[in-house]
């Protein structure tokens, strides 16, 4: 049995399809199965539970004054007429310091301010913008006395936006996620989510990951409509940093605008910074540029992105969609969005792809890994699992790599995520099965005769 060198884990328990996982990772992991057997749910609950989690920590008292005080010179400014309301806000900056740390009883002061308005002199639309802010106000403060209920806010609102659907099993009425990570601090990090008849029924978090951000690629077709995608967000990307550039009202998967910001921000490797990227990415880089023959470029101006090949630029529409699965990688590496504390979810990459260019991709995959970054695939081809193999084992990587495989039963059709490290023959024989059935065209001819 290799020895396990990868200290963070997943557990799920009646989530969707999965009645059971218990999934490691860190370097690269590998999960394998036939459709609807929920592989793609590990990784978008893992992609939830991050994002909430980093949402949340991101947002430190420092920028607690700063998004209080916006609110509150936005209420000076609509009751600028109003003498109570002025001497109420007479100093906003140390009001802003006084309710982020609690000198000043936030229940009292916002009492304080519904009090001095009149109601009935007052336009609606007004009143809705004065309780809109108050309520921000409060959320702000909630959130530094209680991060359990901050992180359970925004796991509940990403979950909604992916999942669109409670997220434990049909028939049951208690479910769990569980995340460990060893990787981090001596104590770790320890986050337990209960559901309860589709609702989270409890959060506890010890501990912080050392995953600071995590991306999700499910499909090269969205490169596209990205800049669709960035203005429908259902909820902010960063919505617990006040950052206003995905308010939308289409309700799309959350993972979807989070790639698009990615994809479409700048380039963070260029010019002064060229330097700091590692030898090993420039090279991939470079590589993927030979490979499909151009580059992905974000015009600063314009927000649109454009492929530049030979001179000319060609819109994401007209590109194949194989040029676009790399150009995803291409962009994620440019932006600085994929490192050691940033995980990459890629389901089914293969998707799209020449097999000469799933060979290709599986190398580039591993060369990530290599550098540190944790990658989780999924996949449906035995060529591709093992490209990574093969990959793996040349780079002298095979000691962090793991395979799972989900199997769903035939009796209730829920999957078990298994470790089939040690047994890839059953990945290969579950996966090639369906190509062994059709490959003896003489035999079949004959049952014509």
């Amino acid at each position: 049995m290799l020895k396990h060198l990868l200290y963070m884990r997943l557990k799920l328990n009646n989530i969707l399809k999965i009645k059971n996982a218990d999934i490691e990772f860190g370097g690269l992991t590998v999960l394998t199965g036939e459709n609807n057997t929920g592989k793609s749910t590990v990784g978008k609950v893992l992609f939830t539970l991050l994002k909430a989690v980093n949402n949340v920590r991101h947002l430190d008292r420092i920028k607690s004054v700063s998004l209080i005080r916006k609110e509150l010179l936005a209420v000076e400014r609509m009751f600028s007429n109003n003498p109570q309301i002025s001497l109420l806000l007479k100093d906003i900056q140390d009001l802003s310091v006084g309710l982020t740390d609690g000198s000043i009883p936030i229940e009292s002061f916002l009492n304080d301010i519904e009090n001095a308005v009149d109601t009935e002199e007052t336009p609606i639309r007004k009143l809705t913008m004065l309780r809109n802010s108050l309520t921000r106000i409060k959320k702000y403060t909630d959130i530094l006395d209680n991060p359990e209920n901050a992180v359970r806010s925004e796991f509940e609102s990403i979950s909604k936006s992916e999942f669109m659907e409670p997220i434990n099993s049909y028939g049951t009425n208690h479910s769990v996620i569980h995340f460990q990570d060893d990787t981090t601090d001596s104590d770790g990090s320890d986050i337990l989510i209960n559901i309860r008849d589709g609702k989270v029924a409890g959060i506890q978090s010890v501990g912080n990951t050392s995953i600071e951000d995590i991306t999700y690629i499910e499909s090269p077709v969205f490169l596209q409509i990205l800049n669709i995608l960035r203005i429908t967000s259902p909820i902010v990307t960063d919505s617990l940093r006040g950052i206003e550039n995905s308010l939308g009202k289409e309700n799309i998967p959350f993972h979807l605008a989070d790639m698009a910001e990615k994809i479409l921000s700048p380039s963070e490797y260029t010019g002064l910074f060229a330097d700091i990227l590692e030898e090993d990415l420039r090279q991939l880089l470079e590589r993927i540029n030979e490979i499909i023959g151009g580059e992905f470029v974000m015009d600063g101006k314009t927000k649109q992105l454009s492929f530049h090949l030979q001179g000319h630029s060609v819109p994401p529409v007209s590109v194949a969609s194989g040029i676009k699965s790399f150009g995803m990688l291409q962009r994620l590496i440019q932006t600085a969005n994929l490192s050691a504390y940033k995980m990459l979810v890629w389901d089914e990459p293969e998707i799209h792809l020449h097999p000469e260019w799933q060979i290709s991709l599986c190398e580039m995959i591993v060369e990530l890994v290599a550098n540190g970054i944790p990658v989780i695939v999924s996949s449906h081809s035995p060529y591709f699992v093992q490209g990574l193999r093969y990959f793996a084992a040349a780079k002298g990587l095979e000691k962090d790599v793991r395979y799972y495989m989900a199997e769903a039963s035939s009796e209730s059709g829920m999957a078990t995520v298994k470790e089939v490290t040690e047994d890839l023959n059953s990945v290969f024989t579950l996966l090639a099965a369906p190509l062994r059935k059709i490959m003896n065209v003489d035999e079949v001819r004959n049952t014509q005769k």
